[in-house]
């Protein structure tokens, strides 16, 4: 009577899941599937596929766009993990043992651009990097330091930095927010005691409120470090990978290389690598952050 219990609860189960696992194979392992099959053709969208073996990967290692862009990915990760994650959590250390009330205003300014369309954003910095009415050169203008003024989007030295300081100003708030969930969840009683011992908001940031939201430092690392692999948005709107492919990253090469080249199967190629060197960063961090959690107990 009980085994057929269960096994009931298991055919309702099962018809609950099976919408929810026939979406993710149709439209995430086999579109990853078909890349990793495809990446071995040659294929403009329209043609007859030509099967090239490895030619493909081949020219993936000695092709120096793709090497720029992946250098630029990951420091677009570094960057976030830095600047987001890191910043993130101080702030909201900050926001909820210092500011208050007046933490919710602060925090709903930080949540700003989370609610704002990344293309609206986009173009809300192109405006402020404007070299003729941005707000930048205005106000060094303003200020007499006209020999500064730059065309920050169009110069190959000042072209990144300003797409990831758009990257940083965009999804701050995100870990802003994350972080001030897991330290109000925090029991009230630990700050007392360190209070009691005599332990400063320094000192108490860095030995009882970091060891006690690690596995929260850990996902949002890891998170961090996936969307920066995944970026194309705000680079596509504020410099679409230029000047000269300074700025570019994987995804928006892989549009070129797909969309503008029609060049599927090395397309389809960059995306696979793309996928594989992703995963292997997670990997990466997830025993990186395990091991440190055990030398931490």
């Amino acid at each position: 009577m009980k085994k057929a219990r269960i096994r009931r609860e298991n055919r309702t189960a099962g018809a609950y899941l099976a919408p929810a696992l026939l979406f993710i194979f149709v439209f995430m392992i086999y579109p990853l599937i078909y890349a990793g099959v495809l990446s071995f053709f040659q294929w403009t969208g329209v043609s007859a596929k030509t099967f090239v073996r490895f030619e493909n990967f081949s020219r993936l290692l000695g092709d120096q766009y793709f090497w720029q862009a992946l250098l630029n990915n990951i420091s677009v990760a570094g960057a976030a993990v830095i600047f987001q994650v890191f910043a993130g959590m101080i702030i909201a250390y900050i926001l909820v043992r210092v500011a208050g009330k007046a933490s919710k205003i602060y925090l709903f300014l930080y949540l700003v651009p989370m609610v704002v369309s990344e293309i609206c954003i986009g173009l809300l910095w192109g405006f402020i990097y404007n070299p003729y009415f941005g707000l930048i050169n205005a106000m060094l203008r303003g200020i007499g330091l006209e020999s500064l003024t730059l065309g920050w989007l169009g110069n190959a030295m000042t072209a990144f930095p300003a797409v990831i300081n758009t990257m940083n100003f965009t999804y701050l708030g995100l870990y802003v927010l994350l972080f001030v969930n897991s330290i109000q969840n925090m029991p009230e009683t630990v700050f007392d005691a360190a209070k009691i011992d005599g332990a400063n908001g320094i000192k108490s940031f860095f030995h009882i409120v970091i060891p006690m939201i690690w596995e929260s430092i850990s996902s949002t690392i890891l998170l961090a470090i996936i969307s920066s692999f995944k970026t194309f948005s705000l680079v596509f709107v504020l410099t679409n990978g230029g000047p000269n492919h300074r700025s570019e990253v994987l995804s928006t090469y892989l549009y070129k290389m797909g969309f503008n080249s029609f060049q599927m199967g090395y397309a389809s190629t960059i995306g696979f690598v793309q996928m594989l060197l992703t995963a292997l960063a997670g990997v990466v961090v997830l025993s990186f952050m395990g091991k440190k959690r055990t030398e931490q107990i």
